[in-house]
């Protein structure tokens, strides 16, 4: 079985933009996964020209992402509106996410180091998130990390749950 030593963990390049796209389009909600949105290359390119995309490359592929952007970067969006009234943070939060694991790679605690390379560049600031409430597997990955629980919305009939860390 491959670990997370047998991973490179690294900081996002503009490179690795097709792989993040490819690996996103593989988990959106409309494939059958749990990602709630689709961003374009050109909004990962501005948000890595702005705050730390990390990644997990395996034999050059991308296998994982975590996202933090300015809250700015997606403040256009109903259901991060959503998030934000539900919860709006301390007085320097950024977007926690999206994060995405390739399907074959799950549980082989990549999340937890993409975290930990993310954490250590963001000290200090707090990251906000949201998960479905029925993305049990999800809810439980960030509590794990040590995210907690910090709000509740709806948004398009769906429950959602917020979570939030200080790096």
């Amino acid at each position: 079985m491959m670990t997370v030593s047998d991973c490179e963990i690294a900081l996002a390049t503009t490179d690795d933009i097709p792989g993040i796209v490819a690996l996103q389009s593989l988990n959106l909600r409309s494939n059958g996964g749990a990602l709630s949105i689709e961003f374009s290359s050109d909004w990962f390119e501005r948000v890595l020209s702005e705050m730390p995309i990390i990644v997990a490359r395996r034999e050059g592929r991308i296998v994982g992402y975590l996202v933090s952007s300015p809250l700015s970067a997606a403040a256009n969006m109903p259901i991060i509106q959503a998030k934000l009234r539900a919860y709006p943070g301390s007085s320097n939060p950024y977007n926690h996410g999206p994060v995405c694991i390739a399907e074959d790679e799950r549980n082989r605690r990549l999340i937890s180091a993409m975290f930990q390379a993310l954490r250590k560049r963001l000290r200090g600031r707090e990251g906000i998130a949201f998960v479905r409430r029925d993305n049990a597997a999800s809810l439980s990955a960030h509590a794990k990390l040590g995210m907690r629980q910090a709000a509740e919305f709806t948004h398009d009939g769906e429950a959602y749950v917020v979570v939030a860390y200080i790096a």
